[in-house]
């Protein structure tokens, strides 16, 4: 699809049916971003953009989306994720301007692998893989993320933290092949690989942040892992919608949902963008169908799990709809 297809009216982004925000409070929201901006600048990512890093207020995003915690180091944890993990997006998969190339993503996002969970080399090869996640600073904050998730983080919760990251990877690669191929996926595709290549590795903190453990085989158990999906998936496809006019600028990414749903049903940006709205929507309303169910029975544990999910419904949509990261 053409640049001027893409962008010759502003694109406005339908009003979304979610729940609404469990917790606004900004002050607290504004003292994690403060704390959160001097760790940015120690690791080293997203440099020279300083204003840009407050204004997306990754603080605020933590304080919405786990309203069950008023502690600010905790709240931390969860916006050194987001900082890190949007890192990652920016430096080495969707801007050009700040480094991306998909021809390097696979080695890239494999290295990346060993700042999740270290790599245990034999000397002088572990000195080398060191000064590899010192020099990057993507790998930096991987890294600087995984060591403060460690001090909440019981080794169950840890592996489950690397598990979703890990996913995402891989998704990433697969979105890398259809840009050296100038392919894109078909819109079922792209959404079973926007499931996986979304919030989930942040939404894997809410029990941590939350200063609790639900146990492993019941945050895996299918019931519970439907309807985290089905959050995840409404979560990232409003990010689909609030990002999609800064993705309309030529070195920013090549497709979103907007985009792929234009491409197949020959219709306009702005219609696509009400397409995608009702597939959001429906997403929400299964998720909802399928919480009040769980709900009957649930134990105390996944009840605030739940309650978890739920707030990062709600805190998501309202932190996309300020932050000054979707500001072209």
């Amino acid at each position: 699809m053409s640049q001027n297809n893409r962008s010759a009216n502003p694109l406005v982004v339908p009003t979304l049916h979610c729940p609404p925000p469990a917790r606004i409070d900004e002050s607290l929201g504004n003292q994690v971003n403060e704390l959160l901006l001097p760790w940015v600048e120690r690791m080293g990512i997203f440099p020279g953009q300083s204003e840009r890093v407050r204004a997306s207020n990754f603080g605020r995003f933590a304080m919405l989306c786990h309203a069950d915690t008023n502690d600010p180091d905790r709240l931390l944890l969860s916006a050194t994720c987001i900082a890190a993990l949007f890192a990652v997006d920016d430096h080495y998969c969707d801007d050009e301007r700040c480094g991306s190339n998909p021809r390097l993503l696979g080695p890239r996002l494999s290295l990346a692998l060993a700042a999740l969970e270290p790599a245990h080399l034999n000397p002088p090869y572990a000195q080398k893989l060191e000064r590899a996640l010192e020099q990057d600073p993507v790998l930096r904050g991987l890294c600087g993320y995984m060591n403060h998730l460690a001090s909440y983080a019981t080794p169950s919760q840890m592996a489950r933290a690397r598990h979703e990251v890990a996913a995402m990877f891989v998704t990433m690669g697969a979105e890398a092949t259809w840009r050296i191929e100038h392919a894109s996926p078909s819109v079922w595709e792209y959404l079973a690989h926007r499931q996986v290549n979304s919030f989930l590795p942040c939404m894997a903190l809410i029990d941590v942040v939350g200063g609790y453990e639900l146990d492993a085989n019941l945050y895996s158990y299918a019931p519970v892992r439907r309807i985290t999906t089905l959050a995840a998936s409404a979560t990232i496809i409003a990010n689909d919608l609030y990002s999609a006019p800064k993705e309309s600028v030529p070195e920013i990414g090549d497709f979103n949902l907007p985009l792929l749903l234009a491409a197949e049903h020959h219709c306009t940006l702005q219609e696509a963008m009400h397409l995608t709205a009702d597939i959001h929507d429906g997403i929400v309303r299964t998720y909802e169908v399928q919480e009040y169910q769980l709900l009957k029975d649930a134990s105390p544990p996944l009840r605030r799990f739940l309650a978890g999910v739920k707030a990062w419904l709600g805190g998501n949509n309202e932190w996309h709809r300020h932050s000054g990261r979707y500001q072209i």
